[in-house]
């Protein structure tokens, strides 16, 4: 079983002070050296397997999603994903020192770096948008009942709806969303929160980047969440 500490996916270059982050069960970073790449990563969760993505190949098997991730300026953070770095997570993670729901700060390798909604903006190209919280499960719910047309038919399962019953493309879509934004639970459950995404790239794909949710808060959420836990 992995440490508490290892839940988000995190990428940072050492020899830049730069940081890239996108959150999830694992900690991802570019390596420093090829050969400390690793062409896999299985974590046994709960009794099952999982595979956690070292890269945007498997991402670029299905365009129609990365048409979509394209249009919301989401690719070229997936895009930066090159390798594993154990190492490299924990000495990151181990120093986070959160100060509120918007601000934490890290010192790594010689550096002090200001989290925030802002900092991770300017980093990762990733629009700011609206702050919003996956624990905000009423607004999930409704977002979750407005996702579906009449003719629709969604299977509703644990806390959530079977993603297999979700129609194409949006199935896969909320997969890849769980494979490089959330990455936490059953691949086979949508919950809520994610519905949130999935109906705004459906029905508010022309809304203005400031009428958004927001993925930096999102992530800077998730990172201060696996630092405290």
């Amino acid at each position: 079983m992995k440490k508490e500490h290892e839940k988000f996916p995190l990428w940072f270059q050492k020899d830049k002070p730069q940081l890239f982050l996108c959150f999830g069960l694992e900690n991802l970073f570019p390596s420093t050296s090829p050969e400390n790449f690793q062409q896999s990563l299985n974590i046994m969760i709960g009794g099952f397997m999982r595979k956690e993505p070292l890269n945007s190949t498997k991402l670029h098997e299905h365009p129609e999603v990365v048409a979509l991730f394209t249009r919301v300026n989401w690719m070229p953070l997936f895009e930066r994903i090159h390798g594993y770095d154990e190492e490299v997570i924990e000495e990151f993670l181990m120093s986070l020192r959160p100060h509120s729901k918007t601000h934490a700060t890290i010192s790594f390798s010689g550096l002090t770096i200001e989290l925030t909604p802002e900092f991770i903006n300017r980093i990762t190209g990733l629009p700011l948008g609206l702050p919003w919280s996956k624990e905000e499960k009423p607004l999930g719910q409704v977002a979750k009942n407005k996702f579906f047309q009449p003719d629709e038919h969604p299977v509703e399962g644990k806390n959530g709806v079977i993603r297999t019953s979700i129609p194409h493309p949006w199935g896969e879509v909320s997969y890849q969303i769980m494979k490089y934004i959330s990455c936490e639970g059953s691949y086979s459950i949508v919950y809520g929160y994610h519905f949130r995404l999935l109906h705004e790239l459906r029905y508010g794909m022309d809304l203005p980047a400031s009428r958004k949710l927001s993925l930096p808060y999102f992530l800077l959420q998730s990172l201060i969440e696996c630092g405290t836990s």
